[in-house]
Formats: structure tokens, sequence, C-alpha cells
């Protein structure tokens, strides 16, 4: 594989916030790394793709693809990127990250010192259109923001990173993918917010052998566009979070078990999780029901992200377990790839 980056940004709809992101791109300071901009229209409705060309055409120095994926959903943006990067390193920048003009050089540089690197994330700082609400700060990782780590050092190893601005090694996608793996989850769709398609990547990269790291010196810029700095949206992140939950919880179960939970209980095991998230939602809410228009309280959040959780489960009913032996495939194919 060709040593350099190939930058990724998936889009939907992105024309409005489109030309900060590729301007950022367009004045990287590089020095010996070839990059490449991949921009993905992803079902978009506006004209996304004709405005990413109307910027990069002007710009001949710089080697870009405009290409469309007409399956809505990140995960399938980025596997579209990805199958048309020619570069060793995949940096995901999303519609509205803006790089600091070092980023490329210095993902290239801790990319080819640490071959173990499978994922390598950075430090996201908030820029708002409107006024910052009083309660971002405490909620900041939601939003793909703020420091990932509490290590003094700027590198330092990690079980997972958010997905604004993180780089992967194609050589661990190929793997990935030769295995047959199709994610669990869709990831952002459309206007929907479930995500957590980052995070798989990252607990599916220790079975192929790769570490997830953070570099601290890593900088972008997120643009936090008015409409999501309002407490209905931070409602609607919680709902998505909670659907994600289901998936990356099976995960962690199977990270600390390689075993797919008890098949053996006096209830299917789909039914019995319900039972006990029911229980939870039922509990909270007694808490919360006279709370639910306090922005920023941390126990509504938790009781829409777990009521969430809750019903995920229930429209999963028996394909809940199914997710369970999917992953101890993940984890075998992995093992056999090293």
């Amino acid at each position: 594989m060709a040593a350099g980056v190939s930058v990724i940004v998936c889009c939907y709809n992105s024309a409005s916030r489109l030309s900060e992101t590729l301007n950022h791109l367009i004045n990287q300071k590089v020095t010996g790394v070839r990059f490449e901009i991949i921009v993905v229209d992803n079902a978009s409705t506006d004209n996304t793709s004709q405005f990413a060309k109307n910027i990069l055409e002007k710009v001949s120095a710089i080697d870009y693809t405009v290409v469309s994926e007409p399956e809505s959903g990140l995960s399938y943006a980025r596997k579209k990127g990805y199958a048309v990067a020619k570069y060793e390193y995949l940096l995901f920048c999303d519609d509205d990250n803006w790089l600091d003009e070092n980023y490329i050089q210095l993902a290239y540089q801790t990319m080819s010192q640490h071959p173990q690197i499978g994922i390598l994330g950075g430090f996201a700082s908030a820029v708002f259109e409107s006024e910052e609400p009083s309660w971002f700060k405490q909620f900041e990782l939601d939003f793909a923001v703020g420091d990932q780590s509490t290590s003094p050092l700027s590198l330092s190893q990690l079980p997972e990173v958010y997905g604004a601005g993180f780089i992967i090694r194609k050589t661990y996608l190929d793997k990935l993918y030769a295995s047959g793996f199709k994610s669990i989850l869709s990831d952002r769709k459309g206007n929907e917010l479930v995500s957590g398609g980052d995070t798989e990547l990252c607990y599916l990269a220790k079975y192929f052998g790769y570490e997830v790291w953070y570099n601290r010196e890593l900088r972008l810029k997120h643009f936090m566009a008015k409409g999501r700095l309002n407490w209905s949206y931070l409602k609607r992140l919680y709902v998505g979070k909670g659907k994600t939950l289901v998936y990356t919880r099976a995960y962690q179960r199977m990270e600390l078990s390689a075993e797919v939970p008890n098949q053996k209980l006096r209830l299917p095991f789909w039914l019995d999780t319900f039972i006990y998230k029911a229980r939870q939602v039922l509990n909270s809410y007694r808490k919360v029901c006279f709370k639910m228009n306090d922005a920023g309280d941390k126990e509504v959040l938790k009781y829409i992200a777990t009521r969430a959780e809750a019903m995920e489960i229930w429209n999963l009913k028996g394909r809940y377990s199914q997710l369970f032996y999917q992953i101890v495939a993940y984890q075998n194919a992995g093992k056999a790839s090293q």
C-alpha cells in the first residue's frame, strides 16, 4: 500500500458547511507527504457533490475525488471512501471538522513511527455558531469535542476514540473487510442520531492485532451549528446514544467473556435483558417525570438513553442474541488473520 494520507470527507446535505472544511484541507502544510481528498456524497438531496467539485477543481496541486454512496449511513459512506482510497492512512474528516494546518503531517508521522497503531484519534475543540449553552462543557465528549485522555503524555493508548478527525490504517480495514465484516451499526443515517461505528472499529482493532491511540497534539476545530445547541437536540442525541448502547454493550460484554451470554435462562435472553432495562426505566421515571424540560439534567438524559436502549432490545427481540454470535465470528476471524 502506497505511503500517504487519504482524507475522506463523508457528507450528507453538506453544501452549507463544506467550504471551511475543504479550505482547511487545501491549506494543509505538508513536507514529503502525499495526500488526497475524497468527498463521499452519502445520499444527499442538495448540491453537495457539485459544490465540492467547484472548490477542489480550482486547486491543481491536490488530488481529489468526489464519489457517491447511495446507501444512507455513515458506515456505508466510510466504506465507500475506503474502497477508492489509494494511501495507507485513512483520515476521516467530518464535514464540520476544520483540521489545523499541520494535522496531516503529524498524523502521517505518528502512524509511520508506530506500526502497532490501527486507529489514532485527535483533540477537537468546539467553535460555536451561536452562544455556548451552559450545559455544553459537561457533555462535550458526546459531541466529539474535548480531551480524550487524562494522561499527561501527548501520545497515549486508549480503548476507544471519537471519530472526528480519526485516522485508520488501511491494512487493518483490508483484514477486517476480507473477514466478511459487516457493521452491526449503520451509524449516523440522514438526520438520525444513532452513532457508535467509531467505537465498533476501535473494539475490533485488537482482534486483528492493532491498538488504539490518541495524540493530543493532533488538533482540529469542530463546528457546532446553532441547531445542535439546544436541549431538544441533546435529548435526541441521547435517544441515539441509548440505541447505540445495545450494540456497544454487546462488544463490551464479549470483552469480559468469550462466551455467548447464557442461553439456558428461564426466559429468552433478549426478554430477560429487556425486563431488566424496563425496570430501570420505570424506577428512574419517578425521579425525572417533572424535570424533562430542565436543560442539562443528567438524570433526564440517563432516563432517555435507558428507555431508548430498552426499546431497541424490544425491536430486535430474537435477533439480539445473534449480535453476540456475530462478534464471536469477528474475534475468530481476527485471530486467523494474524
